[in-house]
């Protein structure tokens, strides 16, 4: 006991501040004949600020052991992270104090996978020719995993395809997606949309892609086009996650020529609650006036 601390007596018994309910992103019980042998916990960590690591410090070994003391089973708490800078820091060791007691998540990223790049395995594991197309890659695998796309996409639902083919999209170097843009319309007879008003402005941003690059230049043309397909995804995020979009919302995002601020708005699509929290910026002021 250190020397240099007030010590008192604490609580005979400890009880569980509550009820409290921890959310995991995802876990998996592995058993053999119905009894749980391991447990695995995946979470996604994009962040790694000073006050997400602050949290995840204090919460993920509590994951662990709460999942333990439920299942009676080994666990082990997997971290999906966007790159091998931010895996490395998640992955730093936590002291919890108690000798020996040391928590370390187990950390991965997107390059760190084998590329699925054969049509079997992109039906199989979509999921990973969805990481890997993202991730650093050679301009050989690039190509052959770009090519897996379709496919991929294809084994999803028609709505969650679309939002998987703009993930994708949105993160590619300039390259890569006029390549993967190729690609698609190449396989467009082995892909169908869904969604009604998706197909209309993917086919209205291809038209007047088009048309201004006959006018003014291909690359001009080939910008306005990803803005109209930015603003499709922003939109289809919004329509599959069941929020409501008013037409003063809907004419701001179709008419924002900002591919920039569209890829934020897509971000934040995923995770708002509403339309209007589209529209705040990190200061909680409200962007207007976007870019015509």
């Amino acid at each position: 006991m250190p020397d240099k601390l007030c010590w008192r007596l604490g609580p005979e018994t400890v009880t569980a501040m509550g009820p409290q309910e921890l959310r995991l992103d995802v876990s998996m019980i592995g058993e053999k004949t119905r009894k749980p042998e391991h447990a695995i916990i995946h979470e996604v960590q994009n962040s790694c600020s000073e006050k997400e690591l602050s949290r995840i410090r204090e919460s993920w070994p509590t994951y662990v052991t709460n999942l333990r003391k439920r299942f009676h089973c080994k666990v082990t708490l997997l971290a999906m992270c966007p790159d091998e800078r931010s895996a490395r820091v998640v992955g730093e060791s936590v002291d919890t104090g108690h000798p020996g007691f040391i928590f370390t998540p187990v950390t991965y990223w997107p390059g760190m996978l084998a590329a699925a790049i054969d049509p079997t395995s992109a039906r199989t594991w979509p999921e990973l020719v969805l990481l890997a197309a993202t991730s650093q890659l050679s301009e050989d695998e690039r190509r052959r995993v770009l090519e897996m796309v379709p496919a991929a996409v294809a084994s999803f639902d028609d709505d969650r395809g679309v939002i998987y083919y703009e993930f994708i999209r949105t993160r590619l170097p300039e390259a890569a997606r006029l390549e993967l843009e190729e690609i698609m319309t190449i396989s467009l007879e082995n892909f169908t949309w869904e969604s009604d008003f998706a197909l209309k402005h993917q086919a209205i941003g291809r038209k007047e892609g088009r048309a201004e690059g006959e006018a003014v230049g291909r690359a001009e043309g080939e910008a306005v086009g990803r803005a109209e397909g930015e603003a499709v995804a922003v939109l289809t995020v919004l329509a599959a996650r069941g929020i409501e979009v008013d037409a003063v919302a809907r004419e701001l995002i179709l008419a924002c020529g900002d591919t920039e601020r569209l890829t934020e708005w897509l971000t934040r699509a995923v995770s708002v609650t509403s339309v209007e929290d589209l529209f705040v910026d990190s200061d909680n002021a409200r962007i207007v006036g976007a870019d015509q």
